[in-house]
């Protein structure tokens, strides 16, 4: 794993890493990282920590949706429910559009609730 801090962008040579633009030479799975060719490790996690709160929205499109924002000024059940997301997106991503749904359902269920208190006599 890669940890970079107080990142302010992410440079173009990152986005053939980002987009994971491997070739094969051999064997070996590699990446262009700007004029040299490096080898590519499955496990290869890179992190790109700021104190920019603002940061993910100065990334170009092309690059926002290669990053997942994890927001760690939050609480800590707010920082599970952001990693637990983050983590269904990737692995089942069915579960997570269900969640989703069913919260959008839990919301339309409040308002209802509201609406039908204030009815009351």
């Amino acid at each position: 794993a890669s940890v970079s801090q107080e990142v302010d962008g992410i440079n173009n040579f990152l986005f053939t890493l980002l987009r994971k633009d491997l070739t094969r030479q051999g064997p070996r799975q590699v990446v262009q990282l700007g004029e040299k060719m490096c080898d590519y490790n499955e496990g290869f996690k890179l992190y790109l920590c700021t104190r920019n709160s603002n940061a993910i929205e100065l990334l170009p499109p092309n690059a926002s949706c290669l990053v997942t924002r994890i927001n760690f000024t939050v609480t800590r059940a707010g920082l599970e429910g952001q990693l637990l997301g983050a983590t269904l997106q990737h692995e089942k991503p069915e579960l997570e559009h269900r969640k989703s749904e069913l919260l959008q359902k839990e919301e339309a269920f409040k308002v209802e609730l509201a609406t039908l208190e204030k009815q009351l006599p």
